[in-house]
């Protein structure tokens, strides 16, 4: 965690080596890589980007050192992909805020007891951001039940009931969405190499599988069809990799548009659904068991299809890129 942040509390690794250190997570287990990447990538960036130094300083190094462990607070309820609609509110008190709302779907949340929530002030209209500890009086934290992916990230909801946060728990540098934004712009580059990661992770287990499995006294990997299967799985996992490469060294440079990143994700997160499949048809009957993890690795899949914008969001954020038309919303009917 140290090569998380930046000086003072530690030296920041590259972001090419940032993202194959998510991918390496995601190959073993996408639950692993999505801890990770709540705390690291979304939780202490927001903190190191929009808090004020005295704010760094006192939750950085134990974030860093995991003694503080933190979700991220923007789904609601009734809102998801209209994010900037949220309806969570801060109303400014004496010393202050009294927060009032609800998230849904929060990783890390119960197991850290911190995390930052996203409300509007109620005052000024814009969004802001606020770091609360899920043990003071009024949140209830109740865990997301029958989940069928990434179970270990303990996704949750979580009720403000008048909440009271502190002035001081207010992150400083952020005074409207656009911060937001910039913490989703960041966070959708690295979801890029999470579902690299998973693809790579169901090839190693196709391939292990194929070599030692025999049928006609032969192993299947001889077969022409299980052949041109491993092929194309690894060809999508090679275009997957080279267009995650690309797209996060322009945001090395500070040079890739939102749709850019936006395009990544939906286009390496639909290829990742045709890699696992064949991954799960290699191993045939196998590939629903559980020893195989085959089926886990599509259930998991498919969370992160949705996470941070669903395909279809993102291919329309991509779309405003390539028309200039913002397909959002449905035109209102002239009466």
């Amino acid at each position: 965690m140290h090569q998380i942040v930046g000086p003072p509390f530690g030296k920041h690794m590259s972001p090419v080596a940032l993202g194959v250190t998510i991918m390496e997570l995601s190959r073993l287990d996408l639950s692993v890589a999505g801890f990770f990447c709540v705390q690291a990538g979304m939780a202490m960036y927001t903190i190191e980007h929009f808090a004020s130094e005295e704010q760094k300083a006192r939750w950085l190094p134990k974030m860093r050192d995991l003694e503080l462990i933190s979700g991220w607070g923007l789904t609601e309820k009734d809102i998801g992909s209209d994010a900037s609609n949220l309806k969570t509110e801060a109303k400014p008190v004496e010393g202050g805020y009294i927060l009032n709302g609800n998230k849904r779907w929060i990783g890390n949340a119960l197991r850290g007891g911190h995390l930052i929530v996203w409300a509007r002030n109620t005052e000024t209209k814009q969004i802001q951001a606020f770091f609360v500890e899920t043990k003071w009086k009024g949140v209830r934290c109740e865990l997301i039940k029958r989940r069928l992916a990434v179970r270990p990230l303990l996704n949750s909801e979580l009720h403000f009931d008048n909440v009271f946060v502190p002035a001081e728990n207010r992150l400083a540098k952020v005074n409207d969405f656009s911060a937001t934004n910039n913490i989703l712009k960041h966070s959708r580059v690295y979801t890029c190499w999470n579902v690299v990661g998973l693809c790579i992770g169901v090839y190693d287990t196709a391939i292990k599988y194929v070599t030692s499995r025999k049928q006609f006294n032969v192993p299947i990997s001889a077969f022409q069809l299980t052949q041109e299967k491993l092929v194309r799985m690894m060809g999508t996992i090679q275009a997957s990799l080279a267009l995650s490469w690309r797209i996060t060294k322009l945001y090395e440079r500070n040079a890739a548009s939102i749709g850019q990143i936006a395009m990544c994700k939906a286009w390496v997160s639909q290829q990742a659904r045709e890699v696992v499949r064949l991954g799960r048809e290699l191993l045939g009957g196998n590939g629903i068991v559980a020893d195989f993890q085959i089926m886990k690795a599509l259930l998991d899949l498919e969370a992160y299809y949705t996470l941070e914008g669903t395909y279809d969001i993102n291919s329309l954020v991509a779309g405003r890129e390539v028309t200039g038309i913002a397909a959002f919303k449905v035109p209102r009917p002239k009466l």
